[in-house]
C-alpha cells in the first residue's frame, strides 16, 4: 500500500486481520515461523515491548513496518488470546498506540476495534488520534478500523463519525470518509440516508486526502455500488452546485469501477459539467469520461466526438486522446 492506496483495499486488510478465530488460545502451528512464537511467549507474559520487538524483526526497508499478512498473524494471535478479556484487550491496544514502533501503532487499530463494545469513546478516541498519525500507514490502518466500528455499531458510531467529518485535522475527516465504506450495504437501505447526510458535509472539502478519497472511492466505490439509484439522483443534485470541489466530487464518482453499470447516467451528468473551464471540474471530468470509454468505447466515443463541437470539448478531447492511445 502507499498514501495513494485504494481505501477499499486497506478495509479488506484490516477486516482480515480482524477475522480471527474464536478459540480464545493461540494458535501454535507446527510452521509458525520464529518470530512469531517469539510474539506468542512475549503476549503470554504480558510483555508488549517484547512483542513489539518481535513484530518489529519482520518490519521491511521499504515501508519501515511488518508486512500485512505478519501483521494479520500478530493481530490473530492476540486477540485469540484476549478475546474474552476486553479490559486486557483494551489495555493492549492502548499501550500499543503509545508505541514508537508504525507497526505497533497499526496493531492498536486491529484490537481496539474489539474492545469498542465496552470502551467505546475511549477507543474512538484512540482511533482518531492514530488517524492523525504521521505516518501514513497507521492512518490507513485506523481507517480501515473506524470502517469495521462503523459497519459493526452503526447507529452508536454514526455521531462520532459525524463529529469526525467536521474535525480540524484533515487525516482525520478522510478517515470519516473511508470508515462509510465499511458501514454501507446494499442489505441495510437504513444506512444510506444517514450516510450521503455525512459525506454530504465533507462534498465542498478542499483538503486533497479527504477529496481523493471521497468522490472516487467513498461515492463511487462504495454507496454507487450500494445504493447505485440514490447516488445517481444525488449526484444529478451535486451537478447543479456551483462549489468546485463538489462538482469534482460528482464527476469522479464516475472513475469508479460501478461507473460501468450506470453510463448513461454518466454521461448526462458529466455533460452538465463539462462546460466548467475550472481546470480542476474538466479534468476530472475527462478522467471520469476516460474510464467510461475504456468500459464500453463503442457506446461512449460517438457522443464524445460530438462534443468536439460545442464547449464541452476540453475534457472530451482529452478522453478520447487517451482512449484512442490506450486503443
Amino acid at each position: 500500500m502507499s498514501p495513494n492506496a485504494n481505501p477499499s483495499a486497506v478495509m479488506i486488510v484490516v477486516i482480515a486481520a480482524l477475522s480471527c478465530a474464536r478459540s480464545h488460545a493461540f494458535t501454535m502451528p507446527n510452521s509458525q515461523p520464529d518470530w512469531l512464537t517469539t510474539f506468542t511467549d512475549a503476549a503470554e507474559r504480558n510483555d508488549i515491548a517484547a512483542a513489539v520487538a518481535a513484530l518489529d524483526t519482520r518490519k521491511t526497508a521499504h515501508a519501515g513496518t511488518a508486512n500485512a499478512s505478519d501483521k494479520r498473524a500478530a493481530a490473530r494471535q492476540l486477540v485469540d488470546f484476549l478475546g474474552d478479556q476486553p479490559a486486557e484487550l483494551f489495555r493492549w491496544g492502548t499501550t500499543l498506540a503509545d508505541q514508537a514502533s508504525p507497526s505497533a501503532r497499526e496493531l492498536a487499530s486491529v484490537v481496539l476495534v474489539r474492545s469498542y463494545s465496552d470502551r467505546r469513546d475511549d477507543v474512538m478516541s484512540t482511533l482518531r488520534r492514530l488517524a492523525h498519525d504521521d505516518n501514513w500507514e497507521v492512518r490507513e490502518w485506523a481507517a480501515g478500523a473506524a470502517g469495521q466500528v462503523f459497519g459493526e455499531h452503526f447507529d452508536r458510531a454514526l455521531p462520532t463519525l459525524e463529529s469526525w467529518s467536521a474535525d480540524s485535522s484533515q487525516h482525520v475527516r478522510r478517515a470519516a470518509a473511508v470508515a462509510t465504506m465499511g458501514a454501507a450495504h446494499g442489505d441495510r437501505p437504513e444506512r444510506c440516508e444517514p450516510l450521503f447526510a455525512l459525506l454530504e458535509k465533507l462534498l465542498p472539502d478542499d483538503a486533497e486526502e479527504v477529496r481523493r478519497n471521497l468522490g472516487p472511492f467513498a461515492i463511487g466505490g462504495a454507496m454507487l455500488r450500494h445504493y447505485p439509484e440514490q447516488t445517481i439522483a444525488r449526484a444529478r443534485n451535486w451537478a447543479k452546485s456551483e462549489d468546485e470541489m463538489v462538482r469534482w466530487n460528482t464527476a469522479m464518482v464516475f472513475v469508479a469501477a460501478n461507473a460501468k453499470d450506470h453510463i448513461d447516467d454518466a454521461l448526462d451528468i458529466l455533460s452538465g459539467l463539462a462546460s466548467d473551464k475550472r481546470r480542476l471540474v474538466w479534468m476530472a471530468v475527462s478522467s471520469a469520461l476516460r474510464n467510461i470509454a475504456k468500459r464500453d468505447p463503442d457506446r461512449v466515443v460517438p457522443i464524445l466526438r460530438t462534443w468536439l463541437e460545442d464547449d464541452r470539448k476540453l475534457p472530451a478531447a482529452l478522453a478520447l486522446r487517451h482512449t484512442t492511445l490506450a486503443d
